[in-house]
């Protein structure tokens, strides 16, 4: 969709039994992002995104060491190896952003916790977080639960605009809002977003984009919000 028509993409899931998401889980198998990586480098990919931002603080990492890391990665696949929640940090930079609202949207406790910790390790002054319950968008953790359930973590437009929105109204004076969780795919509303609050959106799922796609040297298509818009 962001992508210029003949951009190949390819996809490889790490293999995790029973995986529930959990910080722990992804400490265990934080090698399996090296051997995907592997994988798809030797399946001719010249870029490749990994898709969750709390990977980059699951092991208690910070910016540089996950900066460290990436390059490791990227040596051992051949390809440039991007993480989610870092490019959140480089999306910020690249827009000159220094002061922050974030919509923590559906993260439970510890993962808005640690993604917030990382953002402020990278520099970044967070002048409001919260997630939907924090927002009174949803009543409790079983709501959320019950959303993911029948949408498999692809949450409706309508949560996504309003979090956004609310963050930017919890604390306007921030340079940027920042979403945190790729479960939210803010690429599809963030034009509605930005047109409302004025205010440029930086999130987990767009950011990855443009990290990889400011890597290759190509635009983004147009209608995807300001951050993609600097490609062009």
């Amino acid at each position: 969709q962001v992508a210029p028509p003949g951009t190949g993409i390819l996809q490889r899931v790490n293999h995790i039994n029973d995986y529930e998401y959990e910080l722990g889980q992804r400490a265990d198998n934080f090698d399996l992002l090296a051997e995907s990586a592997i994988c798809l480098g030797r399946s001719f990919c010249d870029v490749i995104g990994q898709v969750g931002s709390n990977w980059v603080h699951c092991n208690g990492t910070s910016p540089y060491d996950i900066v460290q890391i990436c390059d490791e990665i990227s040596a051992a696949a051949g390809a440039r190896f991007f993480m989610a929640g870092q490019c959140l940090v480089d999306g910020l930079r690249a827009i000159g952003a220094e002061r922050i609202t974030v919509a923590n949207g559906y993260y439970r406790p510890d993962w808005s916790e640690g993604i917030n910790g990382y953002l402020e390790a990278a520099g970044f002054e967070i002048l409001w977080a919260g997630d939907l319950i924090d927002q009174g968008l949803v009543a409790d953790q079983a709501e959320k639960l019950r959303i993911e359930d029948d949408t498999l973590w692809d949450y409706p437009n309508h949560l996504m605009v309003a979090a956004a929105v609310d963050a930017h109204q919890r604390a306007p004076e921030a340079d940027a809002v920042v979403q945190t969780g790729a479960g939210f795919r803010m690429m599809q509303v963030v034009d509605t977003v930005e047109g409302q609050i004025r205010k440029p959106v930086v999130a987990s799922d767009f950011a990855l984009y443009w990290a990889m796609l400011r890597h290759m040297g190509l635009a983004a298509a147009p209608g995807h919000g300001h951050l993609l818009s600097t490609l062009s």
